[in-house]
């Protein structure tokens, strides 16, 4: 019987992963079509601020509207603010990315996360990471250096900004590791929501070269980033939830497949020759970190079990 609802949560899981996956790919569409009528941090305010609506969606079913303002101490708001910083700069540095490369290159260098990843928790968590993770990063990096070409008429300065956003990722990931448990993931999301709003204001203010809406369509548009993007966001946490993150997070890398088919649908790019076979050696290396991680946790669990 436990077998059968192992594995009911193990499809749940890959089901919502896909469809979290196939929101974020969506989303960055939008952002592609928008992207050469309004500018960057338009676009962020817009997508930042809409992703409410989703989450407050979520809190009313948890019946968290009430609990997410209790137990919020300095420090709480402290690491918020910082995740909030996290996820506006990621924000801009995909959307700039996107709009200005292929699509599909540019969302297969944001795969490079897990590399920085494995790197910050040696800094910020003081983990130790043996040859396997090395060889991981060192593979990684190695990939994303044969996607990016820089010695080619290919490269592009706008390759960066891919490589920026894998690292915004990264920090938020390592930031979320010192938020003491018992925060839920709602009220974590709701006030890293809320710095990153008021970031993405703050810029709005300081920056120049927004462009008044033009039509009820783009208002339309710029919305359905945001909830697109939410409801990701959402998706994301409760795939990890239902089973081991080394069992579902390989399925990210759908979103490889995914990018470049959707980039081909609506925008007719196949960019082959540019892709390929760094993409390959990306995805090799990262099914390394998630296989040697996997493996850690069998170790930790036989120890356990044997004292």
């Amino acid at each position: 019987m436990s077998q059968k609802v192992d594995l009911k949560k193990t499809y749940l899981a890959i089901v919502t992963m896909l469809l979290a996956v196939l929101c974020v790919d969506l989303y960055m569409v939008v952002i592609k079509f928008l992207g050469d009528d309004y500018s960057v941090v338009q676009l962020a305010l817009f997508r930042n601020a809409s992703a409410i609506i989703p989450l407050f969606l979520l809190l009313l079913f948890t019946k968290e509207h009430f609990l997410v303002f209790k137990n919020v101490n300095k420090r709480f708001y402290f690491l918020s603010l910082l995740r909030g910083i996290c996820f506006l700069s990621m924000n801009i540095f995909v959307f700039i990315s996107v709009i200005n490369l292929q699509f599909a290159t540019a969302m297969t260098l944001t795969f490079s996360s897990p590399f920085f990843i494995v790197i910050l928790s040696i800094i910020f968590l003081r983990d130790k990471v043996g040859i396997y993770r090395w060889s991981a990063v060192i593979l990684g990096f190695v990939g994303v250096v044969m996607i990016m070409k820089p010695t080619s008429e290919i490269f592009s300065f706008y390759s960066i900004f891919p490589i920026l956003t894998a690292l915004a990722w990264a920090l938020s990931v390592i930031i979320l590791k010192f938020i003491p448990e018992g925060h839920s993931t709602a009220k974590i999301q709701l006030y890293t929501l809320i710095f990153n709003v008021i970031g993405a204001a703050v810029l709005f203010l300081l920056t120049t070269g927004h462009m008044e809406i033009q039509s009820s369509k783009d208002f339309w548009l710029m919305m359905l980033t945001g909830i697109l993007g939410g409801t990701a966001a959402i998706l994301f946490i409760y795939s990890y939830r239902l089973i081991a993150a080394s069992k579902i997070a390989s399925f990210e890398y759908l979103g490889i497949p995914s990018s470049f088919i959707l980039g081909w649908i609506f925008f007719n790019e196949a960019p082959w020759d540019q892709l390929f076979p760094g993409v390959l050696v990306i995805i090799f290396a990262g099914m390394i970190i998630i296989w040697r991680d996997k493996e850690k946790k069998k170790s930790v669990n036989t120890n356990k079990k044997f004292n």
